[in-house]
């Protein structure tokens, strides 16, 4: 397995903190300051690109910028002098925001049918045309889940695409780790898109729209299934590509809600070396909770899984994230990962190292990691 420090003192950056060279700068400076040892660095938030890509819109968040500017390069040269590790943060299905323009070149207005559908959606889905289906997604919103609009694991072109994207990005920068988010369903209302329909049908045979309400634990099996294929195949990718890359996915803490709403088996990931770290978003305000989540993922996974609490600290005050961290200690976490950036003053940060990040990580967080597992239990 990759290594990295003994204590994760992580904190994620949304792409809104990197639009300018200097807010770049600052929040490498203040999260050294801070005594955090690692960032996460949102560089895929909505389908689009925070580094320099040939497959991938630059975001539409930097249009203000020259196009010499590169976050995530800066970022890296900066994050190196300060000792951090920099893991890039790929937000891998959810694509778009609901209620805003596709821009041109943007995946899912060059490849609708690539998208997950909502079941009360699917008749409609099915029998119009398949550039329709932004908008005909968008009129459904209020009865679904979904933060916007996701791509479906179902749709090998979707596939095909998030392949390149994690191919392209790992060998042209020169990151730590891959960091997966929103590698999971909006809720157990998706996917019913034609290409998940058709997908299940021919294991099953039947009628498309009826095979889910037939059979539905294996409709609930085949979304896990494939949903794991696509963590297998982005992670086996992202190593090749990129040797020693610590690979990691954010997942939702609660087992059933995981498995049965969210159609994600982290644990399995966990045990068949699919990733070799785990982030449980424990983002719960309360401190015996938050504590009982991540102990009941140390105790799922074993003593020897990488596990690193997420921490919701835009939802706390600086005593309970300081709270939290060591509630994390308590259950056994790896260390921490803190969302985000966003919710730190200067003075928030200095008191962070004083008062919990005082003692220097055992391994430095800018070593080289070691060769990958290949546990396939």
């Amino acid at each position: 397995m990759p290594s990295g420090p003994a204590e994760m003192r992580g904190l994620w950056v949304v792409r809104t903190g990197l639009l300018t060279p200097d807010e770049v700068d600052r929040v490498v400076d203040d999260a050294a300051r801070a005594g955090f040892n690692a960032l996460f660095v949102q560089v895929r938030g909505r389908g689009d690109a925070f580094y320099t890509s040939r497959i991938v819109g630059r975001s539409e968040l930097l249009a203000s910028q020259p196009a010499t500017f590169d976050p995530l390069a800066r970022l890296l040269t900066r994050a190196r002098s300060r000792g951090l590790q920099v893991h890039a943060w790929i937000n891998v299905l959810l694509c778009a925001h609901f209620g805003l323009p596709l821009p041109a070149g943007h995946v899912a207005r060059l490849h609708p049918d690539w998208l997950m559908v909502p079941r009360a959606a699917a008749s409609a889905a099915l029998t119009g045309s398949a550039s329709e289906l932004p908008a005909l997604l968008e009129r459904y919103r209020q009865e679904s889940d979904a933060e916007g609009l996701y791509l479906s694991p179902s749709a090998p072109g979707a596939v095909a695409h998030l392949e390149q994207v994690v191919s392209e990005l790992v060998r042209s920068y020169r990151v730590d780790g891959l960091h997966l988010d929103f590698i999971r369903y909006p809720g157990p209302e998706y996917d019913w898109s034609r290409v998940a329909l058709q997908g299940f049908r021919g294991r099953r045979g039947g009628d498309l729209l009826g095979g889910p309400a037939a059979e539905p634990e294996r409709w609930a099996s085949y979304r896990r299934g494939v949903l794991d294929m696509l963590a297998l195949r982005l992670s086996e990718l992202a190593r090749r590509s990129r040797p020693g890359i610590l690979v990691s996915a954010a997942v939702v803490p609660d087992l059933a809600q995981a498995l049965h709403h969210k159609f994600q088996a982290w644990p399995s990931w966990m045990a068949r070396g699919i990733v070799d770290a785990v982030c449980p978003m424990a983002y719960t305000q309360d401190t015996r909770l938050f504590r009982d989540q991540v102990g009941d993922a140390r105790a799922l996974l074993g003593r020897g899984a990488t596990i690193w609490a997420g921490i919701g600290a835009w939802r706390l005050s600086l005593d309970g994230v300081i709270e939290k961290i060591q509630a994390a200690r308590e259950a056994g976490a790896s260390g921490v990962v803190l969302f985000s950036h966003e919710s730190f003053t200067t003075a928030d940060m200095e008191r962070l190292r004083r008062e919990s990040f005082t003692a220097a990580p055992l391994v430095s967080a800018g070593a080289a990691a070691s060769g990958p597992r290949r546990d396939r239990r």
